[in-house]
């Protein structure tokens, strides 16, 4: 009996161990310590994600994932991952679910020729999930799958087919290997079953300590292999210039993080004997000053920051000493300090401060092979000037003159362009940092040395900067540098709208001929950067792609000058008394006034204590043909001279704020001006040019506030000096007295003014409108008010009268809409506008017969031109702040220029036709 339970004891224990050996064995968790290790070494790439369904979460729900995928190579990628969702078992679950929590590693591999092919390696928690998989793929053709089996290496390979994708599968040891290539999954075997473990190496595990706490995309970039999966991309012509990759590193990785506004990539780069790392490696980070000199529609520059001259002196000469081009290098420079009597590099290189660029910009059309210019930071221009110009000289020695031409800018500014060092000397130094280094032309501006093989380009790179225009001033470009560190030792960037012309050739088969699509795809992203920064041993990089749809596109202007702020008066054309020609006075809103040349170089700034009310008028002081510039704020009338110098008394204070803009009268054309100021003490004062109050003006004060100008007519051989309040209208005599007392009195409307009509006949008159929108005509006979609804007007409105082919006609603007009727009733145009307009409507004169009104939104960034018949003028709207000023600033002009403010602190000159 006590055998019997014995037996059944041990009996019943053994099976209770059989069960929990194999419930243990089927749910088994494996370590996946060895996943990277079954990617073979060829790969070039490598993606590290903890979540597949991150992955899938963010292809779905990015606002750019239609423009990644007008790109075949991102689009194939994302396909692949998509397409196991077609994949479904009998219980109605996908594939894709079944892993789409799992861990996940993504290899880009060189395939033949001319293709890439990417290995998917998928880590599985336990054996019961690798079970489950196994049994997955065993029913797929129950499903209608197309499902194989065959063994590589005694490891089987399934090849299932679904949906026209074709898939090699594998899976064992806790891993889940898919790829479109059987090679892909034959080389992990092999590489699985050797004792060759390429992620022992040194430089790859350095490189894997660096990855980022709480990075949910990790990438591994191999440079050995790199340069292979480069030629697929690259033109026949390219493909053997993409082996100098493979110098530059061993490994590289990077964080990275992909948000709406764009995809951020940061993380470490190992060195190796590269030009690259040679210039970077223990380099320290310099503070990036060559932005501040770029022009403003640079589309592309590769930038190099190191300590001084010397310090890239020493790099470049290490980087050749570790290289097979030593000796050639030193006999070169060797072979010229015996031509000429010293040493060329170092004369060059002690004039450096540290800062080089080259840099592409959209100037060049004619001459695109000569769109690239270098700008090489001085220490002192003034001590570069004549060692510089020594070597061109030296190394020229056949040449008369090195002189190619004066470039000037306007009439006060002139700079030399000379021929450039030739021999190659340049290229000699820096062909192994930058793609092409330009040599033929140069010129030295406020301490940069800038070499073009195009004239045109350095004449450009002046002008800019002579306008600040600018990548420092380029809010959208400063706002793109914000993601990076504000130190750095090499930088690199395109706008992505001109990748394709700026590297099209170079990478043919990837953007060379896009599709209008593909354009308008890159049209919706701003730019790529990347910077590098020395840290030890490592270079630390960062790379930004900002996806920015909802940007302006640049105007098309003749020029664009920027200020401290956005402009607040209207541009004013002013008369040069020297040239005869036509400069730009205008205010921001930081109160400063400038003064522009025709060109748009700012000749100088006045800070003043306040906003200017109205216009600025020119006057003849001293009535020697000589102008100066008169206007008011609301503390003080200023006189300033052309140098923008106080005249005389001037500034004069006044006796209250003005509550008006000042008005400048010359009754009789013999400059003995008056000027009339409004006040908010109710008083109305008239001022001499000296700034004295003239005794003679008789005008007590006026019920209300004067809020507009105050206006002058002579008819019938009499002055009106007209103004109103907003309780009444006053007609005055050149004394103050009331001229014309109105029968009816009236609010006039406070953005209207009076208007002459019937001028020296007997039933002459001012017009005006009220309050309430109505046309009111005082007569100036016998102050008899008549008035007349011509039609529909808001209380709130713009008023203005003028002739055209002897014909009376109104204009009235409202919020968002301009009306033109002629004095009998008809209707010129009935304008409506999508955003609010300022109500003051500006009339242009371009010929006898040819009236233009320009119209500027209030906050819609736009400006309209309308025809005499209501129609918009050619070219119309464009980009603008404020309202314009249309005439010629160059007496030799045929087309109109249009000066308005802009965006960003800038002042735009347009051409009109």
């Amino acid at each position: 009996m006590k055998k019997g339970w014995v037996i059944a004891t041990i009996s019943i224990c053994c099976t209770v161990l059989v069960y929990i050996f194999i419930h243990v064995s089927r749910s088994k968790s494996y370590d996946n310590n060895h996943s990277l290790s079954v990617i073979p070494s060829g790969a070039a790439l490598i993606i590290k994600t903890d979540n597949l369904a991150y992955i899938q979460k963010l292809i779905r729900t990015i606002d750019y994932t239609n423009e990644l995928e007008s790109f075949e190579p991102i689009k194939n990628r994302f396909d692949q991952l998509s397409s196991l969702d077609s994949v479904v078992n009998n219980e109605g679950i996908s594939l894709a679910k079944e892993i789409n929590k799992l861990p996940l590693y993504c290899s880009i591999h060189a395939q033949g020729k001319d293709d890439t092919k990417a290995l998917f390696v998928i880590e599985l928690p336990n054996r019961r999930q690798e079970n489950k998989l196994l049994r997955f793929l065993k029913t797929a053709p129950k499903l209608g799958f197309a499902l194989s089996n065959r063994k590589y290496n005694s490891k089987s390979i399934y090849q299932l087919k679904a949906n026209d994708k074709q898939w090699f599968i594998h899976i064992k040891n806790g891993l889940l290997l898919f790829s479109e290539s059987s090679l892909l999954i034959e080389s992990s075997i092999r590489q699985q079953l050797s004792n060759d473990n390429w992620t022992n190496s040194a430089d790859f595990k350095k490189i894997q300590k660096t990855i980022g706490a709480g990075s949910k995309i990790n990438v591994f970039v191999n440079f050995e292999q790199l340069p292979e999966v480069l030629k697929v991309a690259s033109a026949s012509n390219f493909k053997k210039k993409v082996k100098v990759v493979a110098n530059q590193s061993k490994w590289a990785e990077v964080d990275l993080d992909i948000e709406n506004n764009g995809i951020l990539m940061n993380g470490f780069i190992s060195t190796s004997h590269g030009i690259i790392s040679q210039l970077l490696s223990n380099a320290q980070p310099q503070r990036a000053k060559i932005q501040n000199v770029l022009p403003g529609n640079t589309r592309a520059y590769m930038s190099l920051s190191l300590s001084d001259g010397n310090e890239i002196k020493k790099r470049i000469n290490n980087f050749h000493k570790k290289n097979t081009t030593n000796d050639s290098y030193r006999n070169t420079i060797n072979s010229w300090t015996k031509s000429i009597g010293f040493d060329p590099e170092n004369e060059l290189f002690k004039h450096l401060s540290g800062s080089v660029a080259l840099a592409y910009t959209d100037y060049n059309h004619l001459e695109s092979k000569a769109n690239g210019f270098m700008v090489l930071k001085l220490n002192s221009e003034s001590s570069a000037h004549d060692g510089l110009l020594n070597i061109a000289r030296s190394l020229q020695a056949k040449l008369t003159s090195l002189k190619i031409k004066e470039y000037k800018p306007d009439n006060d500014l002139s700079y030399t362009i000379y021929r450039a060092f030739d021999q190659n000397f340049i290229k000699h130094f820096f062909d192994p940092i930058f793609p092409k280094v330009p040599q033929k032309y140069m010129a030295l501006f406020e301490n940069n040395l800038i070499i073009a093989d195009a004239t045109v380009l350095i004449e450009q790179f002046i002008y800019n900067n002579i306008l600040n225009k600018t990548l420092n001033n380029s809010k959208t470009h400063q706002a793109f540098l914000g993601q990076f560190s504000s130190r750095e030792n090499m930088f690199a960037y395109c706008e992505t709208a001109h990748l394709s012309a700026i590297l099209g050739g170079a990478f043919e088969p990837l953007i060379g001929n896009l599709s209008e699509n593909q354009k308008e795809t890159l049209n919706n992203f701003y730019g790529l950067g990347t910077q590098l920064s020395g840290t030890g041993e490592m270079i630390y990089s960062t790379s930004y792609l900002q996806y920015l749809p909802t940007r302006e596109s640049e105007p098309r202007t003749i020029w664009q000058s920027l200020l401290d702020s956005t402009v607040y008066t209207k541009p004013v054309l002013v008369k040069n008394h020297y040239t005869k020609e036509r400069e730009v006075i205008v205010q921001d809103n930081a109160n400063n006034l400038y003064l522009l040349s025709n060109s748009g170089r700012v000749l100088w700034k006045k800070p003043l204590d306040s906003p200017i009310d109205g216009n600025i008028t020119q006057i003849d002081y001293y009535r020697n043909n000589k102008l100066q510039y008169l206007f008011n704020t609301k503390n003080s009338i200023y006189l300033l001279d052309r140098n923008g110098n106080h005249v005389a008394n001037f500034p004069v204070r006044l006796p209250s704020k003005a509550s008006n803009s000042m008005a400048v009268f010359d009754y009789d054309n013999n400059r003995k001006y008056r000027l009339f100021i409004a006040c908010e003490n109710k008083k109305v004062y008239l001022y001499d040019t000296k700034g004295n109050i003239v005794s003679g003006w008789k005008f007590n004060k006026s019920e209300g506030t004067v809020s507009q100008a105050i206006q002058h007519f002579r008819s019938n051989g009499k002055d009106y000096i007209a103004f109103a309040d907003d309780k009444r209208n006053y007609i005055c005599d050149r004394k103050g007295n009331i001229r014309v007392k109105l029968k009816n009195n009236f609010v006039r409307n406070h953005n209207s003014v009076y208007h002459l009509i019937n001028k020296d006949k007997t039933n002459d008159a001012l017009i005006s409108t009220n309050k309430d929108g109505l046309l009111l005509e005082i007569k100036l006979s016998n102050g008899e008010v008549v008035q007349n609804e011509i039609t529909e007007i808001e209380g709130n409105h713009g008023f203005d009268a003028f002739y055209m082919n002897n014909q009376l006609h109104y204009l009235f603007s409202e919020d968002k809409r301009v009306v033109c009727i002629r004095q009998d009733g008809d209707e010129l145009f009935d304008e409506s506008f999508d955003q609010s307009i300022n109500l003051t409507v500006d009339r242009y004169q371009f010929s006898s017969k040819d009236i233009k009104f320009g119209i500027s939104e209030k906050t819609g960034g736009r400006i309209h031109l309308l025809n005499k018949n209501g129609d918009l003028y050619k070219g119309f709207p464009l980009k603008g702040h404020s309202r314009f000023s249309i005439g010629f600033l160059k007496s030799s002009a045929s087309r109109f220029n249009l000066i308005v403010g802009g965006s960003e602190n800038y002042i735009y000159n347009y051409q009109v036709d």
